[in-house]
């Protein structure tokens, strides 16, 4: 299935999420903050919650929030539970979700 590209007004709303992955995939800010300011931001964001994005764009950011659900710092991981990543495969993960956003964004 052919996804529609984003909307004007998808685009400027998921340049915030961009621009925040921008900074943890470059190792601008440090997990914690990341991880707090993406689940504030999305708290806050009515365009997101309402599920105004298209259908790939709310697809590629609910399951990226999904794997921020998962993550726990090093200190605390376990490498024994499924549902649990590390900040490297958070990293990994956040790197995919920023391509893909781009990709759509455009």
């Amino acid at each position: 299935m052919v996804e529609k590209n984003a909307t004007l007004i998808d685009r400027v709303h998921l340049q915030k999420y961009i621009y925040l992955l921008n900074l943890f995939c470059s190792q601008e800010i440090e997990p914690v903050d990341f991880e707090k300011t993406f689940l504030q931001i999305r708290r806050e964001d009515n365009y997101w919650m309402s599920g105004s994005f298209n259908e790939s764009i709310d697809r590629v950011l609910n399951s990226f929030f999904l794997d921020l659900d998962e993550y726990n710092p090093d200190n605390l991981f376990d490498k024994n539970d499924v549902f649990n990543i590390n900040e490297k495969e958070l990293r990994k993960r956040a790197n995919d979700t920023l391509q893909k956003l781009l990709i759509l964004s455009n």
